[in-house]
């Protein structure tokens, strides 16, 4: 099974639907090259995360109108 690892920024790395922040691009360097290597527990031990979050698998766009709060939208409808 291949894991697939996309980076979202300098310091966050997508696993599946888990973010993963580190301190620095160099730690996220060295985890998203373990992953295509190992395992995500084994990469997490080795390459420690400063945390992690879920991601929603809901874009914007489908969630139901009046959903979100937007201050540059004035608030709530």
């Amino acid at each position: 099974m291949t894991i697939t690892a996309s980076r979202l920024s300098d310091t966050e790395v997508l696993v599946d639907h888990t973010v993963y922040t580190f301190s620095d691009s160099v730690v996220a360097d060295a985890f998203q090259r373990c992953i295509g290597q190992d395992s995500v527990n084994s990469c997490s031990s080795s390459h420690a995360p400063l945390s992690s979050r879920t991601t929603n698998d809901a874009a914007l766009d489908d969630l139901a109108p009046g959903s979100i709060i937007s201050p540059s939208l004035g608030g709530m409808p």
